[in-house]
């Protein structure tokens, strides 16, 4: 089923049907515009949101308009496979929900609660705007990433009533799989990406704590509470993407191995200070 409730849309409009497309733009604004103006203007085109359709009875006529564009495909679908088949079918038979959400005139506050929400999210980002998420059957779910009230992970559901809850616009689209091949590749290097991402602003943390370890105005408590709160933050990325062999089928582990031996090598040095200030 869709969840609508966002910027006026009619949500039977917005249903995503057997016959339908719906249709991510993964362009630079300038490269999509031209192609956005005509896709807009098709009676059986429904424009959700900025480089985000739904193309009503799909032909040549769109195939051939949306040719020169990076796009991700995604039509609507039945059946969710097990985890133990998602290891045994090709990447584009996958299910997946995708969540559009906007701000009117975010506050740099919500703007904040919605990056640390998409990082705790078992979701990757494909443009800004539109997170697609894993979709599992709902034992699997709760075995795999928790119950919403262990918080461990938030799934597609979850992050679609928090937006909201923090005055936000959402859509979701649910049971949906990829059709094109090249939205596959696109797919695997925005998981890639998330990665990245998170890592990067982790391992940021880490050289800051290191800096501020040169410091002697700071005291070794303040260096304690600020490795506890990165070691907490390093126990829910480690706890994201060790699964993203069962989310994604991608393998995380080196990455975040090389952020642990910085975490450990960071301790030590706080250890030798606290050692060095004792004498």
């Amino acid at each position: 089923m869709t969840e609508a409730c966002v910027d006026g849309i009619n949500p039977v409009i917005s249903e995503l049907k057997s016959d339908s497309r719906l249709i991510v733009l993964l362009s630079s604004p300038e490269r999509t515009k031209v192609v956005s103006k005509k896709l807009s203007s098709h009676q059986d085109v429904t424009r959700i949101r900025r480089a985000l359709f739904i193309v009503h009875k799909y032909s040549e006529t769109h195939e051939a308009l949306l040719q020169s564009q990076s796009i991700v495909s995604f039509i609507k679908t039945r059946e969710i496979p097990t985890v133990r088949e998602r290891t045994k079918i090709a990447y584009s038979d996958y299910v997946y929900s995708l969540v559009s959400f906007s701000f009117t005139n975010p506050t740099a506050q919500q703007k904040k609660y919605v990056e640390r929400l998409i990082r705790k999210t078992t979701g990757i980002r494909l443009r800004p705007g539109v997170i697609l998420f894993p979709l599992f059957r709902s034992k699997e779910r709760r075995r795999i990433i928790g119950s919403e009230d262990e918080g461990v992970l938030i799934d597609s559901t979850e992050f679609t009533k928090l937006v909201r809850k923090n005055g936000g616009n959402a859509l979701r689209w649910s049971r949906i799989r990829i059709i094109n091949l090249d939205g596959v590749n696109y797919t695997r290097e925005a998981i890639q990406r998330a990665l990245d991402r998170d890592l990067m602003a982790l391992e940021e943390r880490i050289r800051t704590l290191r800096e501020r370890l040169k410091d002697p105005t700071i005291t070794i408590g303040q260096l304690k509470k600020n490795y506890t709160l990165l070691s907490r933050s390093f126990r829910e990325l480690k706890t994201k993407w060790m699964l993203a062999k069962k989310l994604w089928l991608h393998d995380a582990e080196k990455a975040l191995k090389r952020i642990y031996n910085m975490l450990i090598n960071t301790r030590r040095a706080i250890i030798s200070a606290e050692t060095e200030h004792s004498r």
